[in-house]
């Protein structure tokens, strides 16, 4: 019996399958790949090379920049947009932000400032708030700004950096932010009583009642034109009252009536075509 044994052909002897030259070359090529993809984010070529801030104007730009954590030659990969707008949010001086970036390279930062519109009394203080009744900050007095007082407001519900949550000072708030220009440098403060019905006091002494939230907007906008005519005739009044659905109700001061009676016909002329219990048109 005989046993066949192949023989094998011929040729160089095949490399082992782990140290194929070709495997060996994909290999480092993927290493190679993979550190340049690594170092990618921390190149130079992605510092911020501009970083802008608009729409600010008493916040200054080095405390937006100084909250927002962004520099120039900061790396694009460090920039979170949305971290940045709810950094600078949490300035009660802030309203509202946009953050955009411009790969690889440009950051904007747009803000919209909270104005104070009235000095909100909180015990023995002031504090600015805005006309969403956010408190942005504590002050010694009122300064050009309305005093606001609500009646019913406990001081210690007052925070800065808080939205108050008292329905009359959020009314008051909305009354001392909607003022008129033209009214506005005649106003010294606003009040909201322990009824929620709220009332100006004019720089001349004058009070002025609008009443409770309802239709509060319809009867401030009357004011300047009611102002004017007074202002026209020279006539001094004590008090304008606005609830009155549909009447103007206008109370001259007790001076101004004690001069009339003892100055005849010629100081009533002053008066003339004021109708103290006016209607609206």
């Amino acid at each position: 019996m005989s046993v066949v044994v192949p023989v094998p052909a011929a040729g160089p002897p095949e490399s082992p399958r782990g140290l194929s030259p070709r495997r060996l070359l994909r290999f480092c090529a993927a290493i190679a790949a993979c550190c340049a993809a690594a170092a990618f984010p921390g190149s130079a070529m992605l510092g911020l090379r501009s970083v802008s801030v608009t729409g600010n104007a008493a916040v200054p730009e080095a405390q937006i920049l100084r909250r927002a954590g962004i520099a120039p030659g900061m790396n694009v990969f460090r920039v979170n947009t949305r971290s940045i707008r709810w950094r600078l949010l949490e300035d009660p001086r802030i309203e509202a932000v946009t953050v955009a970036l411009e790969f690889p390279q440009r950051l904007t930062v747009a803000v919209r400032e909270r104005p104070a519109v009235a000095a909100l009394r909180a015990g023995d203080t002031y504090v600015l708030v805005g006309n969403d009744a956010v408190a942005i900050a504590q002050a010694t007095d009122p300064g050009p700004l309305p005093a606001l007082v609500a009646d019913r407001l406990d001081p210690a519900a007052v925070s800065v950096g808080v939205r108050v949550a008292s329905p009359d000072v959020r009314l008051g708030a909305w009354i001392a932010g909607a003022l008129p220009d033209l009214l506005r440098p005649r106003v010294a403060g606003v009040r909201v009583d322990g009824a929620g019905d709220a009332s100006l006091e004019l720089r001349d002494g004058t009070a002025v009642r609008l009443g409770g939230a309802a239709d509060v907007a319809d009867r401030l906008s009357l004011l300047p034109q009611v102002l004017e005519v007074i202002d026209e005739r020279s006539v001094r009044i004590d008090s304008v009252d606005l609830r009155f659905s549909g009447s103007i109700v206008i109370q001259p001061a007790r001076s101004s009536g004690r001069a009339a009676a003892a100055g005849g016909r010629q100081e009533n002329s002053r008066s003339r075509g004021i109708n103290f219990g006016m209607h609206r048109p």
